[in-house]
């Protein structure tokens, strides 16, 4: 998926949801998100299926983070844009690093939308969105 299609898909979603905070995107996709503890430095969050509904399993480590921000709409994005995808991302490696950047695109696409929707201007440097939504700088 090009970035062009990725962008078009954020675009679509804030128009439909009329924000782009993935926690209230989430709640209007019957996402079901849990907080519980994930060991070790990472992952931050998890997507897994339960009968086909998705369910995002994020680390209470950073559920008052400004990262909480970024690693929710990393996961809506793999709810959009992987979609029915669960148990073919699970089961490879090569293609893997391909979603996650794909996922990795939309999410900081969405959240510079939230920062606009947020501060009623665009952020004048990237460490506005990294202090704001925790999206890492590389």
């Amino acid at each position: 998926m090009n970035t062009d299609k990725i962008k078009e898909a954020v675009e679509t979603v804030v128009e439909r949801y009329k924000t782009a905070d993935p926690f209230v995107i989430a709640d209007k996709l019957n996402i079901d998100v849990e907080w519980t503890p994930l060991f070790g430095k990472r992952p931050f969050a998890k997507t897994t299926y339960d009968n086909d509904e998705p369910v995002v399993m994020m680390n209470e480590r950073i559920k008052y983070l400004p990262s909480r921000y970024y690693t929710m709409a990393h996961e809506v994005g793999h709810v959009i844009l992987h979609e029915g995808l669960s148990g073919y991302y699970t089961g490879i490696r090569f293609g893997h690093s391909k979603l996650e950047h794909e996922s990795d695109v939309f999410a900081a696409a969405l959240l510079s939308v939230l920062y606009i929707e947020e501060n009623d201007r665009y952020p004048e440097t990237l460490n506005e969105l990294v202090s704001s939504y925790g999206i890492p700088e590389e």
